[in-house]
């Protein structure tokens, strides 16, 4: 009976977790950027990749595009991740249906 305990409470602790983390929303933003190649994506990832909130980047060369996948519980400045784009040298806007309300503060 022990033993049944013992992997019951195992498996409620280890499930629990997995659910909680579903529970977590994402949001996305699109950037239109001039990218044009493999190199641009990469030092464009390498910039973003760790950014607080960022849980994913998208890219489309075709239509010149930059999607960040990120954190919606978590505070971010999607303006900030525009601005390193352009530092890096490309022309940025967002895309009209992705543009993100203002942050509040908090």
């Amino acid at each position: 009976m022990k033993y049944l305990a013992a992997i019951l409470a195992t498996l409620f602790f280890a499930v629990v977790p997995m659910t909680a983390q579903k529970a977590s929303k994402n949001e996305k933003v699109t950037y239109c950027v001039s990218i044009d190649c493999q190199g641009c994506i990469d030092k464009i990832t390498k910039e973003l990749a760790f950014e607080k909130g960022v849980r994913d980047l998208q890219f489309s060369l075709e239509k010149k595009t930059v999607t960040v996948v990120y954190r919606a519980d978590k505070p971010v400045d999607t303006d900030k991740w525009a601005e390193q784009i352009r530092k890096l040298g490309y022309e940025v806007s967002y895309l009209d249906e992705t543009t993100p309300e203002p942050a509040k503060a908090k």
